[in-house]
């Protein structure tokens, strides 16, 4: 196999991105589509791989930064870039609200008022509802597939019909999935956003690409001084012994030792921060297509989640498994998956949770007086492959 220079991998992830990102979606399926396969096949190892997912993440980001800064600036494709808005805090950045524009596939992405991938809905939460609250990535917020064929809408179509059919209360999940952020920058959006939506229960959607998350971001933070004052980050820094002034390299170098323990600090601040406020808390690790996953690592992601003091740990990362990867994402050279990815994602979230004790407790609590949520099946409801 010929090896890349760690030059060349970097100039074809840009590559990637301006053939990929930024021309119209049809142009994209076709022969750069094949173009990149080629080149990932047949240049890149899977740590170089890895790289370039980094570098297309991290480029994607800085584009949208830029672009978001200036209302007036100019429009690129239809790429990601068009999404995003920058803040001079922890997320780094926010979707922009009421947006309705095309991703490079093809397919819609919109937003409501609050600037969330989501259907509106009011901050007030309505009676005889139940609300939960979702954190994630970008497979969370259904980047790839359009507007209503993620795993978020499907699953609140399906729980919201099955459980006032049986007489119970309503049920809103509301997505506040950000692409390209680690565990703790969702969790620092979802106290500036979520809290004030009322949630009974929180969900947060997460991979093994978290582990490795919070220092590619930071490497980025720190240098324009924000993370420092962090509670999720604080004893990190103190321990490796960075300081301000220094360069991103050099703060990569140093926290790259600590990537278990910055994941592990923010998933017990996420099942803390819920707890205090007498809200469950659920995990739910899900796959990403085309990429396995080493079994260690992912035992020791789900050991951390437990220690962590989630409510509950949902591991559907076998979802994918024995399932060609070409059906199932909409480009070969990504991991998101298309809209029978989500359907699946949406199947195997639906058993896991439906008759969760954690969500009984919280139909009954909210059903109508008289009126208790009664017991229900899965029966009417489309199957993954019909999603």
């Amino acid at each position: 196999m010929i090896r890349c220079s760690s030059q060349t991998v970097q100039f074809l992830a840009t590559a990637a991105i301006l053939v990929w990102g930024l021309v119209p979606g049809h142009l994209a399926l076709g022969r750069p589509g094949r173009v990149r396969e080629t080149l990932r096949c047949d240049l890149m190892s899977r740590a170089d791989y890895d790289q370039m997912e980094r570098g297309y993440y991290e480029q994607i980001l800085d584009a949208g930064r830029k672009l978001g800064g200036s209302a007036a600036g100019p429009r690129q494709g239809d790429g990601p870039s068009q999404v995003c808005l920058s803040v001079d805090d922890l997320r780094e950045f926010v979707l922009k609200p009421n947006l309705s524009v095309r991703q490079p596939v093809g397919v819609s992405w919109s937003t409501n008022d609050l600037g969330m991938r989501d259907r509106p809905y009011p901050r007030a939460k309505p009676p005889n509802t139940v609300r939960i609250g979702l954190m994630g990535d970008s497979i969370a917020a259904g980047w790839g597939v359009g507007d209503d064929l993620g795993f978020e809408p499907t699953l609140e179509r399906w729980f919201d019909e099955r459980s006032r059919q049986a007489g119970g209360p309503g049920i809103e999940i509301l997505n506040f999935a950000v692409p390209g952020r680690s565990p703790g920058q969702r969790w620092y959006h979802f106290m500036q956003m979520g809290w004030v939506m009322e949630p009974d229960l929180v969900f947060f959607e997460a991979t093994q690409a978290d582990v490795g998350w919070a220092v590619r971001r930071l490497r980025e933070l720190l240098p324009r001084g924000i993370g420092w004052d962090s509670p999720l980050y604080a004893d990190i820094l103190d321990a490796c012994g960075v300081m301000p002034g220094e360069t991103s390299q050099a703060y990569e170098r140093a926290l790259r030792p600590y990537t278990w323990e910055l994941t592990a600090s923010a998933y017990r601040a996420i099942a803390e921060g819920c707890s205090s406020r007498g809200v469950p808390s659920v995990i739910v690790v899900i796959p990403r297509v085309g990429r396995t996953v080493d079994r260690a690592d992912h035992e020791r992601l789900l050991a951390t989640a437990r220690d962590a003091g989630f409510s509950a740990v949902i591991d559907i990362s076998d979802a994918f498994d024995g399932i060609d990867p070409a059906t199932l994402t909409a480009r070969a050279d990504d991991y998101h998956p298309n809209d029978k990815g989500h359907a699946l994602l949406a199947r195997r979230l639906d058993q896991a949770l439906w008759q969760h004790p954690l969500l009984n407790q919280l139909r009954n609590r909210a059903a109508p007086q008289d009126e208790p949520a009664g017991p229900s099946t899965n029966a009417g409801l489309p199957s993954a492959s019909e999603g």
